[in-house]
């Protein structure tokens, strides 16, 4: 019988592009894209960005571009990075807490309301009226959360832009990030601390690296625990998690933002996902 290995980390390869051309001038370009955080995986910058320091706030790491340039021109990215994932799984067979166990401090923290996460909403005050929606068992609550988002969202369809949580719960539509932002506002509702991770989700068959977001709630006894509504997968954190940033008060942090420029400017950006080889 051949015994299938596991991969311990994944090198990703991106080959991504800056099109310009400025009206007049040699603008200068500030440009600021994220890293990859060191929060739960090894982080190894095997090629840096050219031209580009690598900055951290915590919880995430991203890189700044500064540069004069010319009227009109490419600028490449290209780098070259090893990711070595940290499993962890929370089973769903042990406690993860009460919800009224959780500092009220905390629950404030995470209580603001985004246009993806409309926790004033109507449509969702309707959901918080429903029994299972007070039980303050955090285990249970997320269990039940999950099985009332797969029946508003009965299946993963692809988005040409992200709808937010109050259009998905209308049009029952959505991919992973309607299924993650949905979730996300009702926790945030009941009080429980929740947050969004984007990043990839690496496929076993062909290593391809798919774009993806998923959420983490914070348990009072086990800390942050991955909940991924759009994979069915609940407390386990696998090595086919690839995270790129983590999004607590701002919902909607651009992977790449041009920041400055001195001088009118037409852009576009070539943006495809990483090239990827397994580490073994």
């Amino acid at each position: 019988m051949t015994t299938v290995q596991e991969p311990t980390g994944w090198q990703l390869h991106h080959h991504e592009k800056l099109f310009f051309h400025a009206a007049s001038g040699a603008p200068t370009l500030r440009i600021k894209f994220f890293h990859y955080p060191a929060y739960r995986q090894r982080v190894i910058v095997n090629q840096p960005p050219a031209h580009c320091k690598l900055r951290t706030k915590q919880p995430n790491a991203f890189y700044f571009f500064q540069q004069n340039v010319g009227t009109r021109g490419v600028i490449s990215f290209e780098r070259i990075v090893s990711i070595y994932p940290q499993p962890s799984t929370i089973p769903l067979s042990i406690s993860w807490g009460r919800i009224s166990d959780i500092p009220r401090s905390l629950q404030q923290k995470y209580r603001q309301s985004f246009s993806y996460w409309p926790i004033r909403s109507p449509e969702f005050e309707k959901i918080s009226q429903e029994q299972w929606f007070s039980t303050d068992d955090v285990r249970n609550w997320v269990k039940d959360a999950s099985m009332r988002i797969t029946q508003e969202i009965h299946y993963p369809e692809k988005q040409e832009k992200r709808l937010g949580a109050d259009q998905a719960l209308r049009t029952h539509r959505g991919d992973c990030d309607e299924f993650t932002d949905f979730f996300i506002t009702l926790a945030r509702m009941r009080g429980i601390p929740c947050r969004r991770l984007t990043g990839y989700f690496i496929h076993q068959i062909n290593n391809e690296a798919e774009p993806h977001a998923w959420a983490e709630v914070f348990s009072p006894t086990k800390g942050w625990i991955t909940i991924d509504i759009a994979l069915r997968n609940i407390g386990k954190h696998t090595q086919y998690y690839v995270i790129r940033k983590l999004e607590e008060f701002n919902p909607a942090l651009r992977d790449y933002q041009l920041l400055k420029q001195t001088s009118p400017l037409h852009y576009h950006w070539e943006l495809p996902p990483p090239s990827v080889t397994l580490l073994e």
